[in-house]
């Protein structure tokens, strides 16, 4: 198994509830905000900002097993 693979597995659960997270807050935002008029820009920022903290978070796990 490669090293992505032992991260995917070790995230699972993590992944899930950040999943949960995400959604309750776009939801929780358009309660707030109202609909944004494009939808593009704040899934994808959103995506983007889960996706940098998730590499860091990998490099950091992978530098500290192996």
């Amino acid at each position: 198994m490669d090293k992505v693979e032992l991260y995917l597995k070790y995230r699972k659960k993590s992944y899930f509830l950040k999943g949960i997270l995400f959604i309750s807050l776009f939801i929780i935002a358009i309660l707030v905000f109202g609909p944004p008029k494009y939808y593009v820009v704040p899934i994808s920022s959103m995506i983007i900002a889960f996706g940098i903290s998730e590499f860091v978070e990998y490099k950091s796990w992978k530098k500290d097993k192996y």
